[in-house]
């Protein structure tokens, strides 16, 4: 199980509470303090005006975000606890050469297994393999081709076409064309041209590494099925399996209970090392709710009927300047009913 030290909560709540503010009919006073950009946040629709985004979709979204988190938050309680009756049968057989805690060892890896296979559905996919938030964007599943490493690998194989199939999982072949003397750039604009109509994503990591992403639903029914034919170079020419290596935190190998009292001791420095990692994240977690229920309880304060009024009566005075008919009324309460934040943002990008 590859731990990753680093913690990463994504949420919108600072940006839209930021854009909100700006488009206050009188601007606030000063910036919310408590909200704070997290590494992994992806970009979000902002705002034009408070008319515009609408107060009521902007709580809902952050309603369905609280949710999440929690729902986050729970599975994490979960895992931690299975993990802890691990950590304490994995100790129990390293103290005492009497103990006999195998088979407890064996049933602990099992659950925890279990329930990290049960990511996606007990967390409403809100949390990806690598257990970071994503709140705003569907999960990805990440993963490398052997093969399919690195670009100067690819660029040194010269002249070549890839041809993938993925069963019943792709619709139809997809063809990766490489040519000699192609760029870094080229490279990726090939990959991605010719395995973007699955989904499937190529990009760089931040050590340069070659590395592809998919939806993480089309990537579980695609990820045994794959299958690559080549010229010789980089694949066979003869169609062969590909077996990914996924990114992320995979699992514990339950072979490992019948190992050494050294592997024992690798297995509990990982299930250590993955409760402190789970500790850090429901501590982000229980502080982005709190700033999340904070924001909607300060809107809540708010005498939105009294703001509504005061709009609706500016609308219809704009038009009373001008030759008032019912039908003018009516599209105006018909447009202003259909502007979403979205709508806006297409307008202003």
């Amino acid at each position: 199980m590859k731990i990753d030290k680093q913690t990463a909560v994504s949420s919108a709540l600072e940006a839209n509470s930021q854009a909100y503010s700006r488009s206050r009919l009188n601007p606030a006073p000063q910036r919310n303090q408590t909200a704070r950009a997290v590494e992994g946040n992806t970009a979000e629709a902002r705002p034009a005006t408070r008319a515009s985004a609408g107060n009521g979709g902007f709580n809902l979204q952050l309603n369905q975000q609280l949710s999440s988190m929690q729902a986050a938050d729970r599975y994490l309680g979960d895992l931690a606890e299975n993990l802890s009756s691990l950590k304490l049968s994995i100790s129990r057989q390293l103290s005492s050469s009497m103990s006999n805690e195998r088979e407890a060892i064996s049933k602990g890896l099992q659950q925890v297994n279990s329930l990290l296979d049960e990511r996606s559905k007990r967390t409403g996919q809100s949390l990806d393999a690598n257990f970071n938030l994503r709140l705003n964007e569907p999960l990805r599943s990440r993963f490398s081709l052997p093969g399919l490493e690195s670009l100067e690998a690819i660029k040194r194989s010269g002249k070549e076409t890839l041809v993938f199939t993925g069963g019943r999982a792709l619709q139809e072949p997809l063809a990766v064309v490489l040519d000699e003397g192609m760029s870094d750039e080229q490279v990726l604009r090939n990959l991605n041209a010719g395995l973007g109509s699955a989904g499937i994503r190529a990009e760089l990591d931040a050590q340069g590494a070659l590395k592809f992403s998919m939806p993480e639903n089309d990537w579980q029914g695609l990820k045994d099925q794959l299958r690559v034919k080549g010229e010789g170079k980089l694949f066979s020419a003869n169609t062969s399996a590909v077996k990914p290596r996924e990114e992320g935190l995979l699992g514990f190998d339950p072979a490992q209970t019948q190992e050494s009292a050294r592997e024992l001791r690798q297995l509990l420095d990982s299930v250590i090392a993955a409760l402190d990692r789970i500790s850090g994240l429901r501590q982000q977690l229980s502080q982005r709710q709190d700033d999340v229920r904070e924001f909607l309880a300060r809107q809540e304060s708010q005498d939105e009927k009294q703001w509504a009024l005061n709009f609706a009566s500016a609308v219809f005075n704009i038009n009373g300047r001008k030759a008032s008919s019912y039908s003018v009324v009516s599209q105006t309460v018909i447009a202003q009913a259909q502007l979403t934040r979205f709508a806006v943002v297409s307008l202003l990008s």
